[in-house]
């Protein structure tokens, strides 16, 4: 099984869900979708006086970014904007009510957000998404801030991260390595 932690506000995680689905296809594992709130990072903006620690973090952090929508477009994505969606919390507890396979869930939520541009603060669309996905919920489960604690308890600090047999992947870019522990299984 792999477990996939995801904030639906993060690029990244949009970018890495196909990947993922593929590779839990590919070695017939399922993905238990779990939501995981990550701080919102702005981009860092020079400074005059900007030291050369601030200077190699504005650099990355840009190059990571144009990184991340050269990525997309290769795979036919226009990301031109940010998201909509500020604040995930509504569609991350949407997800945490879920019961059974959350994966067309999942698929349906990045592609409002990253695609469409719509804003899943909305429950009205978490409900349509939910319908269209056939997803089951309890709207009564509340369980995400337990959820968070006990990842971040678990050493997860962002999103997204995977974890196979307790090893912890985080980000696309480890899929590889998740690969290669999948086949020795």
């Amino acid at each position: 099984m792999i477990r996939a932690y995801i904030d639906f506000k993060s690029l990244e995680c949009f970018l890495a869900i196909e990947p993922i689905i593929a590779l839990a296809k590919e070695f017939g594992v399922a993905i238990d979708w779990q939501p995981f709130s990550s701080r919102p990072r702005a981009l860092p903006t020079q400074v005059d006086d900007e030291t050369v620690t601030q200077t190699h973090h504005r650099v990355r952090a840009e190059s990571e970014h144009r990184l991340r929508l050269h990525y997309a477009s290769v795979r036919g994505y226009k990301i031109t904007t940010e998201p909509s969606t500020q604040d995930s919390t509504r569609a991350l507890m949407r997800l945490s009510q879920i019961s059974g396979d959350r994966t067309e869930f999942v698929k349906q939520a990045f592609e409002a957000c990253w695609l469409q541009n719509k804003n899943l603060d909305d429950t009205h669309l978490l409900d349509q998404i939910c319908i269209t996905a056939s997803a089951a919920f309890d709207s009564s489960k509340n369980d995400l801030e337990e959820i968070q604690v006990i990842a971040e308890e678990a050493g997860l600090f962002d999103a997204p991260t995977f974890a196979i047999d307790e090893q912890l992947f985080m980000g696309r870019a480890h899929i590889p390595w998740m690969r290669e522990l999948l086949q020795q299984a």
